[in-house]
């Protein structure tokens, strides 16, 4: 038996180690693996004085991670959030009541629509801070609980952010052929109002399914399915797992709207799709009663300029069913994660989307809601990415120059190097990227917004 002392082996091994962490920090490293953005790491940042980090570059493109998907960690996905206005007390330290500016007053469409008491619908656009009904599902409730209103709205037929969503259970099978304005579009297909578009391969099939996360989803009694282009077919369809009934569907290039409608109030719905290239299919809305609702529309990556690719006829066919009172652009981060620090041509792009927006729904509403802060590490501080301060008075004039209002989710937060009291929160109301939300932040930025959107209301009425 060999009973030479291998300690010294260990102790090599652990000094190579620390040497070639040590190398490491001198590196430079960005490279775009299959969607991940990796990059070089200081791992002696903690003890450098800030002189010695003016020189590093921050301006990581962020818009990799998102395209990453990652989100959220085991512990919030499984915990449900419940809307607690007390828990998130909006004249915290995390959280600064901010006013709309712009022009408010093309916000009376909507208000107009609210003192109707009619249908009111609303359509949320954004980048992968809303993905999983974030921040729409808060807004949705508070609105609902004041104006009435029941269920979910609209829903994909497949969907990249099932395994964190919380609102609705959305399963499909996996012989869909798709295209959307944040993968890809080859064979430019007509995408819909979500930027998406969907084909069935023959005996696809998709199910949508409420839970308990919000009082105001947990049944609908109508699914309203959304398409073009359809063969002179059927689709099959069952409630609550009642039996199987059929529909037949119109053809015609335009959008049609097909509405099922089940006998007493259902916790979910299956709808089969027989027959291979049947349809284009967009989406479907999961409804109750009359009421308020909002759509929740994420474009994972996006900056929101590629809103500008959706056909205008596609747009106007969707108005005939969903005449939007007010539609909200959420959007940042995507551009502000990049090397360009000269944002005019992002200004020149979101204008022309806004209007692009007003010709299709020209009795519309439109709010801005600005980039938030994001931080980056100098030192052992965190600090607000410069980038996001020039790209917040980017958005201040896109607002001016096409005539909307906008609310200023970065002066909400508490302005300059206010995320880390975020991430610091008890509990904690952002990640430790110091970048996106959890939970009980998306809750608490959407309580801000409603207050500010209610406060302008009130002075209209």
């Amino acid at each position: 038996m060999n009973k030479e002392n291998k300690i010294r082996h260990s102790l090599v091994l652990v000094f190579v180690t620390i040497l070639l962490l040590f190398l490491s920090s001198f590196i430079k490293i960005e490279y775009d693996l299959y969607g991940i953005y990796l990059h070089s790491v200081d791992l002696f940042s903690d003890i450098k004085s800030d002189e010695a980090e003016e020189n590093i570059n921050y301006n990581i493109p962020k818009a990799k991670i998102f395209k990453a998907g990652f989100h959220f960690d085991e512990k919030i996905t499984k915990a449900i959030h419940f809307w607690n206005p007390d828990a998130n007390n909006s004249n915290s330290p995390q959280g600064v009541k901010t006013p709309l500016i712009g022009n408010t007053k093309q916000l009376s469409y909507f208000f107009d629509a609210l003192k109707k008491k009619r249908s009111v619908r609303i359509a949320h656009y954004g980048d992968s801070a809303i993905e999983g009904d974030l921040i729409t599902s808060d807004i949705r409730e508070v609105l609902q609980d004041k104006f009435g209103g029941n269920g979910v709205g609209w829903m994909g037929i497949v969907s990249q952010d099932i395994q964190f969503r919380m609102t609705t259970k959305h399963t499909f099978s996996d012989n869909w052929e798709n295209a959307s304005l944040y993968t890809s579009n080859p064979k430019g297909l007509p995408l819909g109002i979500s930027g998406e578009i969907n084909i069935p391969k023959g005996n696809a099939w998709v199910k949508y399914e409420t839970t308990r996360a919000r009082r105001s989803l947990r049944e609908f009694s109508t699914v309203k399915l959304y398409y073009s282009n359809a063969k002179n077919s059927q689709i099959y369809y069952s409630f609550n797992g009642g039996a199987k009934q059929s529909a037949t569907l119109k053809t015609g290039s335009s959008v049609q709207e097909l509405t099922l409608t089940s006998q007493s109030k259902s916790k979910y719905v299956t709808i089969e799709f027989p027959i291979a290239d049947q349809a284009y299919f967009y989406g479907v809305s999961l409804e109750n009663e009359s009421g308020l609702f909002i759509d929740n529309f994420p474009l994972r990556g996006n900056t929101g300029v590629d809103i500008g690719q959706l056909n205008p006829s596609m747009l106007k066919d969707f108005g005939k069913y969903f005449n939007y009172d007010l539609i909200i652009l959420e959007f940042g981060l995507n551009i502000a994660g990049s090397v360009r620090t000269d944002y005019s041509w992002y200004e020149r792009e979101m204008i022309k989307v806004i209007n692009h927006l007003k010709q299709a729904f020209p009795r519309t509403s439109i709010v801005m809601i600005s980039v938030h802060d994001k931080a980056m590490k100098k030192g052992s501080n965190f600090i607000t990415d410069p980038g996001i301060l020039k790209l917040l008075e980017t958005q201040k004039n896109i607002a001016k120059q096409a005539d909307v209002a906008l609310w200023s989710m970065f002066d909400a937060m508490g302005g300059e190097n206010s995320m880390p009291q975020w991430v610091n929160a008890n509990p904690p109301l952002a990640f430790k990227d110091y970048i996106h939300f959890n939970y009980l932040g998306a809750a608490k930025i959407a309580k801000l917004f409603v207050e500010s959107l209610l406060d302008q209301y009130n002075k209209y009425k």
